[in-house]
């Protein structure tokens, strides 16, 4: 009788031994994560950290900032993350010149961007036809920025010939670049817009994609995907739980952001990164909390409106076939 409860005793330490081992695997896989500094745009992934999400679903992910959403896709490619959060329209560019990355799950359903003239200027640069022959500031050459200001000038029969681009970066760098007058005008990005109409009341964009409306009147479409989180093929068909759970946790974020009042959402901002007035702080949190992607699915007709924009860019966008630069695999789970 003796024997049986050691072998049953033995079985059950081995067994327990089994399952912690599983355990320790399952939390020991590790995402690196490029991001962007905008400490709005990107709250979500953050909450998903300070909240927990991810040690909820095991999955260790390790967050890097960079300058820009091109850095961030760099970054990707050059190995040092596995994941980048980009844009949509940065992965088709890239497609065009032969490197292939796929977006797996949508973070917004339009960008929040702003096409911003200096305040010295306010009142003398009054369309997009009167940049011509100006300085304009993009967060950096090539980037999502760039290809916005690329299509409004087209949409008003410029040529990206006719301007002058200089790279500003994004927040109080591009907000900077106006007010000291060091660009004509600039494209400003999610929560460097509302600073900016903060500190000057009577400014006047050219564009402003944070309305329905207002995208309507930009891109054609009051719906048009914008950041997503992006990787290569490989990492994805290799990695798939690690995906799984890591959408599952990022889900949890961008769910509690867009519920959440702004007083609680703006708690998660770093103190240092706050505006100074926090009414500003709410506008720029409301304005992320209406296009907040409630699903993360990309819809089957959003890239190839994406390639219509980019094609004053690069020609060569017409050629590439949308279709393989995302999956809704990932997002469509539970």
């Amino acid at each position: 009788m003796m024997w049986r409860v050691v072998i049953l005793t033995s079985m059950a330490l081995v067994l327990l031994a089994c399952d912690q081992r599983a355990k320790r695997e399952i939390g020991s896989v590790t995402v690196r994560i490029a991001i962007h500094r905008d400490p709005i745009a990107f709250l979500p992934l953050r909450v998903s950290q300070t909240h927990g999400y991810y040690q909820q679903q095991q999955v260790d992910v390790r967050m890097s900032d960079v300058s820009g959403g091109s850095k961030a896709i760099e970054a990707l490619l050059g190995g040092s993350a596995d994941v980048a959060v980009g844009s949509v329209s940065d992965v088709i560019l890239l497609a065009a010149q032969g490197r292939r990355l796929r977006c797996f799950y949508v973070l917004y359903t339009r960008p929040l961007v702003a096409l911003a003239v200096a305040p010295e200027l306010n009142g003398k640069i009054r369309s997009i036809a009167d940049l011509k022959g100006h300085t304009v500031g993009v967060s950096a050459p090539g980037s999502a920025s760039h290809q916005f200001l690329n299509f409004q000038l087209e949409s008003a029969a410029l040529s990206p010939n006719d301007v002058s681009i200089v790279s500003v970066g994004m927040s109080n760098s591009s907000i900077a670049a106006l007010e000291h007058r060091h660009v004509d005008a600039a494209v400003l990005i999610a929560s460097a817009i509302t600073n900016f109409e903060d500190r000057h009341r009577d400014t006047r964009f050219l564009a402003d994609t944070r309305s329905p409306n207002g995208a309507q009147h930009a891109f054609g479409s009051a719906e048009f995907p914008s950041l997503a989180l992006v990787a290569e093929d490989a990492w994805l068909q290799t990695h798939a739980d690690a995906v799984r759970r890591l959408v599952r946790s990022v889900r949890e974020g961008m769910h509690w952001m867009h519920d959440s009042s702004v007083e609680k959402v703006r708690e998660e901002i770093p103190e240092s990164a706050r505006m100074n007035n926090a009414d500003s702080d709410y506008q720029a949190i409301r304005d992320a909390q209406q296009v907040i992607s409630p699903d993360g699915l990309m819809p089957a007709d959003a890239p190839q409106r994406i390639v219509h924009l980019l094609a004053s860019s690069d020609s060569r966008v017409k050629q590439v076939d949308v279709s393989q630069l995302y999956t809704n695999e990932f997002a469509s789970m539970k």
